[in-house]
């Protein structure tokens, strides 16, 4: 990795600014700061960046040789993957993060995406949000009593409210809801809040807790029609159509079909696959008329 100093004359150069362009600096200062090896103050960078017009993550990003970091890079690659459907994917970032614990085993963050997936797993094994991580019991006991989250630490307590008992993991999710509205419009393209409420919905479905969950679904369908995500759209779509299934319409069986081969249209032979299999083995023999 560059240092602060070694980029900053990068971008300099890349922008073609002269030591003498800056606002809160003279050209000594500037040189001065170009030839350290030490840091400088964050005021002091931003008042650079701002110059530049610049963020600090595309800062960082250059710095390290245009590269994320590997924490960062981890983090993006499983925030991206449905490795619950694309296993050969999912797979692959397993056995990255695998290594990655190996060699740096006080990383936390890539240690709980570690821990995800095997709750996907087992979760998927098993059929059931019922598992057992006692290393999700850890984690939690870690956040718990933090004053505030890190964006990447509500991802993570998104990821594993599933396998909490019932009254503890509406906790989490209400603690998840109040942490996550200062970081809305932050990494906006990862959609996370519009992923929450669809995993929250569906989470409350197989909990039975259905007028629950078509709030939180409804919620996340308003998101994805304006963020157009049209494969967001289409699960959500089905899993209210599921929601009046179970209320007694047995018409909205024909939705969810419909839904199913809409992601085949698409191609999305995966989603179809995985869409008609939860509603065959989950749904399509089940009623319930409680809505709680």
């Amino acid at each position: 990795m560059k240092t602060i100093g070694e980029t900053i004359k990068e971008i300099r150069k890349m922008k073609g600014f002269t030591q003498s362009d800056f606002t809160d600096f003279s050209q000594p200062s500037i040189a001065s700061i170009e030839k350290s090896n030490r840091s400088i103050s964050i005021n002091k960078l931003n008042s650079i960046l701002a110059d530049f017009k610049m963020t600090l993550r595309e800062f960082e990003y250059i710095r390290n040789e245009y590269q994320l970091s590997k924490t960062d890079e981890l983090f993006y690659d499983f925030a991206s993957v449905k490795s619950s459907i694309y296993a050969d994917k999912g797979q692959i970032i397993i056995d990255k993060l695998g290594k990655h614990i190996a060699q740096n085993p006080s990383d936390f963050v890539v240690y709980c995406l570690f821990i995800i997936e095997d709750v996907f797993v087992k979760i998927s094994q098993q059929n059931t949000y019922e598992v057992d991580s006692p290393e999700s019991f850890q984690i939690w006991s870690i956040l718990y009593g933090r004053a505030a989250w890190s964006y990447q630490e509500i991802f993570i307590m998104s990821k594993l409210f599933y396998v909490f008992p019932e009254i503890l993991a509406f906790k989490v999710i209400a603690r998840i809801e109040r942490e996550m509205a200062p970081y809305l419009d932050f990494l906006r393209e990862i959609n996370f809040d519009t992923t929450f409420y669809v995993n929250v919905g569906k989470y409350l479905i197989h909990k039975n807790n259905l007028k629950k969950a078509k709030e939180y679904l409804k919620k996340a369908a308003i998101l994805a029609k304006k963020q157009d995500k049209i494969i967001v759209e289409i699960d959500v779509k089905a899993h209210l159509a599921i929601i009046e299934y179970l209320n007694g319409d047995e018409n909205a069986q024909y939705e969810v079909e419909e839904c199913i081969n809409k992601f085949i249209v698409i191609d999305r032979e995966l989603l179809s696959v995985d869409l008609k299999n939860d509603w065959n083995t989950f749904f399509k023999n089940k009623r319930s008329a409680t809505t709680q």
